[in-house]
């Protein structure tokens, strides 16, 4: 009888061991999928995060159009630096130092960084801030005349020709070849107004918005 109970023991502690190998390997194997799931970029997720960046996007034209309310309608690159503006930082090229103005308007500079960028990282402080924690271009030459149609500020993810636009200033006409980046936002891009309405647009919306512009030529300052 003492060796049956033994031998029951036996069995019963080698199946516990059997089973707790098994949980094991199941929790193991919900950890991986899960973590898969997490990295592993899909087309819900990427759609998931344009109302986020067009938040972002709002926020900034909120900032912007506090700066103008402050100085006589117009924005920071209408306005010399002696009248603190940014003006001549359109020819150095930067995009920051025009950003940085909205710093007294209790923006956070994180909202300068695209949920979908993978190549730029934000920052926490003004003092930080620079070009590679920027993922919106700005129009210098955003216009208040015909502000609806007017563009402010949008996505970086551009390409001209099939290459992607590089940092700098973009001279935009209506006969450039612009499109939007296909690696991002489920190949679109959002671009915000100079009378604070922001969208997300496809290549075909892009080209009639570049088109309707109430200048000529419009420069993108690309960061």
């Amino acid at each position: 009888m003492e060796l049956d109970c033994l031998a029951m023991k036996t069995r019963r502690t080698h199946s516990e061991k059997a089973g707790l190998t098994l949980l094991e390997l199941l929790v193991v194997l919900v950890v991986i999928v899960f973590l898969a799931a997490m990295l592993l970029p899909t087309k819900r997720g990427r759609k998931a995060r344009v109302p986020i960046c067009l938040s972002n996007i709002k926020q900034i034209e909120v900032g912007f159009w506090m700066f103008a309310n402050d100085n006589h309608g117009e924005f920071p690159m209408q306005i010399p630096a002696a009248a603190g503006g940014t003006m001549e930082f359109i020819c150095s090229e930067h995009t920051f130092p025009h950003f940085q103005k909205l710093k007294d308007y209790k923006l956070q500079p994180q909202l300068f960084v695209c949920p979908f960028e993978t190549n730029r990282q934000a920052v926490f402080s003004y003092e930080a801030l620079n070009d590679l924690a920027l993922s919106y271009f700005l129009d210098v030459d955003a216009s208040t005349n015909g502000p609806s149609h007017s563009i402010l500020l949008g996505d970086r993810f551009m390409q001209c020709d099939g290459h992607p636009v590089e940092p700098g200033i973009l001279a935009v006409t209506t006969n450039l070849n612009l499109n939007w980046t296909p690696d991002f936002h489920a190949r679109g891009g959002s671009f915000g107004f100079a009378d604070g309405h922001a969208e997300f647009t496809h290549d075909d919306r892009l080209k009639s918005i570049i088109a309707s512009q109430p200048l000529a030529t419009n420069r993108f300052s690309i960061p």
